[in-house]
């Protein structure tokens, strides 16, 4: 059998299987106050801006929470009360942001649309035909609930073209597939650590267009999610406006050095390959993706429940579980699926190792792997 490189493998759309010298980040306990950590977090916002194009014209803030806090942090911020969302509803995540937008007390349209074929600048034409009050479009890049990619430059066209503010979800994206805020005009990318950039939950980032954020003193309703107090308290110390996760901070100025070293254009070339491997040792295996190739991104895969009648997600769960690794249910957007991410300290010698415990874990519970009928 293949020689496993990680003890436990975290197949999920994140958290991940987290590289070892990250992990060792977070044994250093850091004071916030310290001129060390003011300058680790000025590197990190940095780097956000440069791997984006955003240098110029935006800004970035991170903030505690997971991505989800800084999704409704920006929308908080950065939308004004008055404001109409419409919402690309195309998978389990864009009903995620509806559900963000719509607590939040924001008047939202929500653009539902099925989860095949990907979506059109067509459509997105004709839902602001629909509603001209419409003033800004929110929508996730990676719908990792599926493995969606949703082309956002299409949207974005439509958005500049249409005078109307664009937002996007990035949380699953940012740091593995080239993303440029500004060419895309984005009002917000929303970001998270513990995707692409291999690092481990508890910040979020917010790259925010800087006039907008300049724009936009005491409009959030909320202290703690005031991305604009946040961005200002950053600026004028260095220091975050309560205590930060210094840990988790830690870990990702570790992950940036790590992403820069390995260049984006290489992580997604790993991915990629990676992702070849597994969906194509799936197929041998005879199992279905739920996806065409050319609509997934290359960061999971998502496959149809084998027809098997030995076959139970739970049962090949901790078959799986007990091999020390972990895959994920599929979304209610896409039942009767499960999904494996590849995110993560992954690369094609431990994909032959997971597709080697697959077989294991299936014959286990007496399920064929053998690509004959299920």
């Amino acid at each position: 059998m293949t020689d496993r490189r990680h003890d436990f493998y975290l197949l999920t759309p994140g958290p991940l299987t987290v590289p070892p010298e990250i992990k060792a980040e977070m044994l250093s306990d850091r004071s916030p106050n310290a001129e060390a950590h003011q300058a680790l977090t000025k590197r990190i916002r940095d780097y956000m801006l440069e791997i984006c194009n955003g240098t110029e014209t935006h800004v970035c803030v991170p903030i505690q929470g997971s991505a989800t806090y800084g999704i409704e942090a920006g929308l908080h911020t950065l939308v004004p009360r008055d404001a109409k969302i419409l919402i690309l509803e195309n998978g389990y995540y864009g009903g995620r942001l509806r559900e963000v937008a719509g607590g939040s007390g924001f008047q939202i349209v929500s653009l539902n649309l099925p989860m095949m074929p990907l979506p059109t600048a067509q459509d997105i034409e004709a839902a602001l035909d629909a509603d001209e009050s419409i003033t800004h479009i929110l929508l996730c890049h990676a719908e990792t609930g599926t493995g969606i990619l949703n082309p956002i430059e299409a949207i974005a066209d439509v958005a500049k073209r249409r005078g109307k503010k664009l937002l996007i979800d990035a949380v699953a994206s940012f740091g593995g597939f080239k993303i440029d805020v500004a060419a895309l005009d984005a009002e917000a990318v929303f970001c998270s650590p513990n995707k692409c950039l291999e690092s481990v939950p508890g910040v979020a980032l917010v790259i925010a267009k800087k006039s907008s954020l300049e724009a936009s003193e005491k409009r959030s309703p909320s202290v703690v999610l005031d991305l604009h107090a946040q961005w200002k308290f950053l600026e004028a110390t260095g220091c975050w406006r309560w205590t930060p996760p210094t840990h988790v901070v830690g870990a990702l100025g570790k992950a940036c050095e790590r992403h820069k070293a390995e260049g984006m254009t290489a992580r997604a070339a790993r991915y990629r390959s990676s992702w070849r491997r597994l969906v194509d040792g799936m197929r041998q295996r005879g199992f279905k993706t739920l996806l065409p190739d050319e609509a997934a991104a290359p960061i999971i895969a998502t496959f149809y429940d084998p027809e098997d009648p030995a076959y139970s997600f739970e049962a090949f769960y901790e078959a799986m579980s007990r091999r020390g690794l972990v895959i994920f249910p599929g979304r209610l957007t896409a039942a009767g699926t499960f999904r494996i991410g590849i995110m993560g300290d992954i690369n094609e010698t431990d994909i032959s190792f997971i597709l080697e415990t697959i077989d294991e874990s299936l014959a286990e519970i007496g399920v064929r792997t053998d690509g004959g009928a299920r």
